[in-house]
This record gives structure tokens, sequence and C-alpha cells, in this order.
């Protein structure tokens, strides 16, 4: 990415020319696949003017060859414990909520478009401001759900937990109540909020692919990767399971390569893999391969023969609807993953691969194996991802719908 510093503010010509629109994050990064490259970029290129704020670890503003103006506010840090670290947030004033506030106002925007749960902190007061923008509020994930599963505890600090979730339910309902508009990315979420919520107030914006023009037409025998999984690497995204199928697999396909592409947490699991790797003689079987940037990973799927979606059963894993699925199928991959959920529908809807029981390796080695032994197969599915994607999935469907949105809503 090719950036430069801005010293301008947007003036009034602007304001009567381009309509300003505030990208507000504090956990998702500044290259998103949905945020920026999909979002942030095709409201750029359909007119508008687009300011991105950002939590980071350093204060930096610029602007991308893209056309999207940034702004990083540094998040105050103080402990590494997080139980340590949030008083000291409570008590310091001008924190990072306060800064990102002050940051936003200032540039006026006509719409603020809030991507992450904590910074509704700050929706009222922007909601609030004298020239009355409009607020949107994107929901890329069932945050109270993602409290319950994804957070490890024990005895009372369950019970707590599960308290905080409920509390984070009805203070995000509370929020929303007040804005101009909900989007979510898929129809459990949706439902959620047209609980309680006008109809015409919540939206889906699906997370479809936008990586069409990077898809190459390698023969199955070229491909490096026999199967790949892409994404956050977790105990309950099934990499454990996957490394068990592999074990299973390479008995009868010695060769078999498996790569695992992503951010691994928490911070030792990548080690905790390895160790399980090296015990169990993997070494050539299985390549554990950091994040890379959004415009790398069409290198990787590009290579690779299967797409793996091993999700073990909880609450978020129900609700979720993984973008790799859409990814996965515009490259050609047929999907082995979980038979509930989402993805357990699209593979069977669109005959994209084989659903199976996450929790059983060897349903997930004999799935690996029935397609990479049967070519046809493998080719049936491979073409029907395509297909799928190009008549229905790509970003530029959604891209419509969001530009639509975005002239009903100014």
């Amino acid at each position: 990415m090719r950036s430069q510093k801005i010293n301008k503010q947007p003036n009034s010509a602007n304001r009567n020319k381009f309509p300003i629109i505030c990208f507000l994050a504090d956990t998702h990064n500044f290259l998103d696949d949905r945020v920026y490259w999909k979002e942030a970029i095709s409201l750029k290129n359909n007119g508008y003017e687009v300011y991105y704020i950002f939590a980071d670890t350093i204060s930096e503003s610029g602007v991308t060859d893209k056309g999207i103006y940034y702004y990083k506010i540094k998040s105050s840090f103080f402990q590494k414990k997080w139980y340590l670290n949030f008083p000291f947030k409570i008590l310091i004033p001008g924190g990072f909520y306060h800064r990102m506030f002050k940051k936003a106002a200032s540039l006026k925007a006509d719409v603020y478009h809030i991507h992450d749960l904590k910074v509704n902190k700050i929706g009222k007061r922007l909601e609030s401001l004298p020239h009355k923008p409009k607020i949107i509020y994107d929901v890329h994930e069932p945050y109270p759900e993602n409290i319950r599963d994804y957070i490890s505890t024990q005895g009372i600090f369950t019970f707590l937990k599960n308290k905080y979730s409920e509390y984070i339910r009805k203070w995000e309902k509370r929020c929303a109540k007040n804005y101009d508009l909900i989007i979510t990315t898929e129809e459990n979420m949706q439902d959620r909020f047209r609980e309680f919520m006008p109809q015409d107030k919540v939206e889906i914006i699906y997370n479809y692919t936008n990586l069409e023009s990077t898809r190459e037409s390698l023969n199955f025998e070229d491909k490096i990767y026999d199967a790949i999984y892409s994404g956050g690497i977790t105990q309950r995204r099934g990499a454990f399971k996957i490394l068990e199928a592999a074990k299973i697999a390479v008995m009868e396909k010695p060769g078999l390569k498996i790569l695992f592409l992503g951010s691994y947490f928490p911070a030792n699991f990548k080690n905790e893999m390895q160790e399980f790797i090296i015990k169990n003689g993997l070494q050539e079987n299985v390549i554990l391969h950091d994040s890379v940037p959004y415009t790398q990973v069409p290198d990787f799927y590009n290579k690779s023969k299967i797409g793996l979606g091993i999700f073990l059963p909880c609450e978020t894993h129900s609700i979720i609807l993984q973008i790799k699925i859409f990814e996965y199928m515009n490259y050609g991959l047929p999907i082995i993953g979980s038979n509930f959920g989402h993805i357990n529908d699209y593979i069977n809807k669109d005959n994209v691969g084989i659903a199976v029981n996450p929790e059983d390796p060897n349903e997930i080695a004999n799935a690996l194996l029935s397609i990479l032994d049967n070519l046809p197969l493998y080719n049936t599915f491979s073409s029907n991802g395509i297909n799928a994607v190009d008549n229905k999935y790509k970003w530029t469907f959604m891209e419509k719908k969001l530009v639509d949105i975005y002239k009903t809503l100014l």
C-alpha cells in the first residue's frame, strides 16, 4: 500500500459535491477485507469521500492509493493483564473513545458507519452532533455468543461471563434503537435486530467475495496444497480435528499436504499445534503459515485443491456466515465443512463439497480422500463453486445494494 500524509480537513466545496462517510472501528484492522477492500472502496468508487478512523499502536493520518483517508488513533495500553489495564483506562482522562469521537466529530461527516461493538460507546454522541448525521451500525458478529463461546472460564467466572454477555446484548439493543440503519452479514442477526426495529431499518450486506479477477486456472496436479484452512486458527475452529484427520489420511496418502493460513489464538496455540505435528511425524504434511495481507491470499488459494471449514458446535458457529465459504468457491476449491450452520447449507444447496461431523477426524479424513481420489467428483464441486460465485456471490452484487442503501439514507 502506498500512502501519503494529509493535512486538510473536508471543506465546504467537498461537502456540497461529495457526501462524507466516516468508518469507525476499534478491533478490525485497517486493511480488513470487508471494511476497507469492499465497503470503503465501493463507496469511494461511487462518489463518496471516505474516512476511516481506527485503533492502532501509533497515531498517524494519511490517504491510501485508493483514495481512502485514514486516522490511526493510538489505543491506551498500560498493563499486559486486561483486568489491570481496565482501571487505568477508566481513571485516566482523554481515553481512546474520547479521542475517536473528537476526530470523528471534526469531520462533520454525513454518515458515521460503526463497525465494532464498543464503538457504540460514542454512537449517541455522534447522533447528537449539531449537523444531524446519519448513523449506521454494521454488525459483523453475534457478540453476546462470542463472549460465551470464545472466552474460556471456570466456576464463578463462567457465571460472571454469562451475566456480562446478557448485559452486552441488552446494551447493544439499546444503542441500536437510536440508529438510522443496522447492517448485518446474514439472516440470524437480521432477525434478531428486526425483533425490536422496523423491518426497513435492518438490511443484510453479505460478505461475498471480490477476488474473481485473481482466480487462476491451474491443473489439479500442479497445485501444491491438497487442502487449505484460511482464517482465524483456534481450537474451536477445528484446528486439532484437522490435524487428527491429517494423521489418519497420510496413512493412505503419505504425500498429503495441508496448509493453515491465518492468525493463531491464543498466542501459544501455534506452538501447541507444532508439538502435535512433530509428535505425530507430520512435518512434511502440515504447514503452519502466519496471516498475510489480503492481496496475497489469492496466491495460496490458487495453489490449493480443497477448502476446510471444520467449526466445532457452539452458538456462534450456528449463527455466523464465514467468508471463507465464498472464497473457497471462487477458486474452485471443493469444501469440507461442518454439518450444521451456514456452511452446511451452502455446501448442500450449491453442491460444492461434503458436510462432515466436525468432531470426527475419521469423517474429515474420508472426505479428504474421497475428493482427492475422485477427479470427476472434484471437478463437479469445483465448477459448481465457481458458477455459484459468478452468478450469485460476487461482491459487485452487494456493492450495488450498499450504494442504494446510502442513496436512500441520504
